[in-house]
């Protein structure tokens, strides 16, 4: 009899915190017991299994996350559900969004890649005008293709949206020939752009997948038909921000492109302390994978589908 007036003095405790949402005062006042009492309480209510706390990990994958991080030695792995719905580069690029916000620190510099997906970046950040950061382009760019997909653009939209600071590299991604490009670095304000680059703390960027069908670097109009066979020829299945191609081996090819690009070094983009990769989309398989290996990445956000082919 004693227990059962125990527990019914637990469950009504536990019905007024946890349904009624009193705080445990208000719960005093009314019973007449001490505040440390409740509290007391609603422990033992946990102990007796009176109350139950069921954490709901539906659209959570905590488990593969720390697999891919093992695996490749990520700091971090962020999985988006992809059973969804929703467009998933809008999901892929407000998780970024998000971990931006959440993770970034004061008077910081993020360098910034292009893409379709990174262009979507800025219209989920929010207001971060009190951390005081510089957003800088990875690499030039100026392309038939919508002027929202290059660095420069990005960065200035994520400083609008933010109410911070941007750069602008003003100069093509890809110039004709070494030449071209040695006269281009050699201008004060690209030299300037470039050298704040290097000293980023951190890089956001995508990765491409040159080999695909309708892929954004051959909507961007960077590379002639002659620089796209060269990409198929040596068997480039990754594209990161075309300051580097990768073939199937994690091995960098088509040296000869990217000597030609004007932005930072595939070294000088490792060398950024925190490096966030945004990916997601069966066609980006192979590229994120080989990316990963190669040790460009150590901050994944992706799909559902993409981190368990990681992990096969």
């Amino acid at each position: 009899m004693k227990m059962d007036m125990q527990r019914r003095i637990l469950t009504t405790i536990c019905q007024m915190y946890y349904e009624q949402n009193l705080t445990q005062q208000q719960i005093a006042n009314k019973t007449g017991l001490t505040r440390m009492k409740i509290s007391r309480s609603l422990q033992k209510a946990k102990d007796m299994g009176i109350v139950r706390i069921i954490i709901d990990y539906s659209g959570l994958y905590l488990e593969l996350e720390s697999e891919i991080n093992s695996k490749y030695q990520l700091k971090e792995t962020i999985i988006v559900d992809s059973s969804m719905n929703n467009d998933m580069k809008n999901q892929v690029a407000s998780t970024a969004a998000y971990y931006l916000e959440s993770n970034l620190t004061k008077n910081s510099t993020i360098a910034i890649g292009w893409g379709s997906t990174m262009s979507r970046v800025s219209n989920f950040i929010q207001d971060m005008s009190n951390m005081k950061l510089l957003f800088s382009p990875i690499i030039g760019g100026h392309g038939k293709s919508e002027l929202d997909m290059h660095a420069t653009t990005i960065s200035s939209n994520l400083a609008k949206k933010t109410g911070c600071n941007s750069l602008s590299l003003l100069a093509p991604a890809l110039v004709k020939s070494k030449k071209e490009k040695e006269l281009l670095m050699d201008d004060t304000h690209i030299k300037e752009v470039i050298n704040q680059t290097k000293r980023a703390d951190y890089a956001l960027f995508s990765l491409g997948s040159p080999l695909v069908k309708d892929s954004s670097l051959s909507k961007s109009g960077y590379l002639s038909d002659d620089g796209l066979k060269q990409l198929k020829d040596e068997g480039a299945v990754c594209d990161i921000v075309s300051i580097a191609f990768l073939n199937k081996d994690g091995n960098i090819c088509c040296k000869n492109i990217t000597d030609r690009s004007v932005g930072i070094s595939e070294s000088d983009l490792k060398n950024i302390p925190l490096k966030i990769c945004i990916v997601e989309g069966e066609e980006k398989h192979d590229a994120v994978k080989v990316a990963l290996k190669a040790g460009y990445i150590n901050v994944l956000i992706t799909d559902k589908d993409t981190a368990k082919f990681l992990v096969q």
